[in-house]
């Protein structure tokens, strides 16, 4: 059972996006604020995304996401990514949302600031996370886009089909199988059953995008001195774990944590035994943070 959120919009880069604002149920002690960011051609309501915010809203956390451009209930090209910079603008974009509205809330301590972020919204939470340190309690990555298994020539490609054909879908992509992301058969008929997610091929200019957020995130490793928890699906086949224990390795973090599941890339989707023990470690992790 998921709670559902209140909608909204917010204005990112000029543009009116759908977000979202999920709140504890009557009577709960508020614990913190979490920012929830969504994996590329998902967006904030998608199952494995809804998930994470109801999961944090019954913990005490009031709880923000905005659906990217392109994505979700918000406007532009289906599954088009524009670049790193816009990423990274949007994501601020509803960081600082998060911040100016909580602060309206009735609370006697300030209250503490989480961004989490699966797959692609990882690598942006840590974007975030690196521009406004002094505002964020901590970061959570739920199987983060940290690396991808891209060679040169491939990167090379990619470039030249983003100068010709931007937005042309042309790039067959593992993260549009649900098999090869969901184990539970009831959560993944869910995702499948979603009309919102963007499961064509990708455009040139999406795929390269991903490509230099990686690149983007990883020269940024030891400046991320944040908190974080970083979860990772030991049978992940659409991103690339290898650059998560570099990622341990550079930050200068002293609160650093890493967690492995043999599941896959939706952590969220795995049976009932596997995921309680999943939920309760993300959960656990902030809250322990909090006043």
């Amino acid at each position: 059972m998921t709670t559902q959120p209140q909608i909204s919009t917010l204005l990112t880069r000029g543009i009116e996006c759908a977000s979202y604002k999920w709140i504890p149920v009557d009577g709960a002690q508020i614990r913190g604020v979490a920012v929830v960011y969504h994996g590329f051609g998902a967006h904030s309501r998608y199952p494995t995304v809804h998930y994470a915010s109801s999961l944090l809203a019954k913990n005490g956390f009031v709880v923000y996401a905005m659906d990217l451009p392109g994505h979700g209930a918000s406007p532009g090209v289906r599954g088009l990514l524009t670049g790193v910079d816009h990423l990274v603008e949007d994501g601020l974009a509803i960081a600082k949302h998060a911040i100016a509205d909580s602060s309206m809330m009735k609370s006697n301590v300030e209250l503490p600031l989480f961004l989490v972020g699966s797959s692609m919204g990882g690598a942006i939470a840590l974007s975030v996370a690196k521009k406004m340190s002094d505002k964020i309690k901590g970061v959570v990555m739920l199987a983060p886009m940290l690396s991808l298994n891209v060679g040169s020539a491939a990167r090379t490609a990619l470039w030249f089909l983003s100068m010709i054909v931007p937005e042309m879908p042309l790039i067959p992509s593992s993260a549009t199988n649900s098999e090869r992301q969901y184990r539970d058969v009831g959560r993944r008929d869910e995702c499948d059953k979603d009309t919102l997610t963007y499961k064509g091929k990708m455009r040139p200019q999406s795929a390269l995008t991903c490509i230099e957020m990686t690149d983007h995130i990883q020269q940024s490793f030891h400046e991320i001195d944040v908190p974080f928890l970083c979860m990772i699906a030991d049978e992940d086949v659409v991103v690339d774990n290898s650059i998560s224990e570099m990622f341990m390795t550079k930050s200068p973090s002293k609160d650093k944590t890493m967690k492995s599941y043999a599941a896959l890339h939706g952590l969220l989707c795995e049976p009932s035994s596997l995921l309680e023990v999943i939920e309760a470690d993300l959960a656990q992790w902030l809250l322990s943070r909090c006043p």
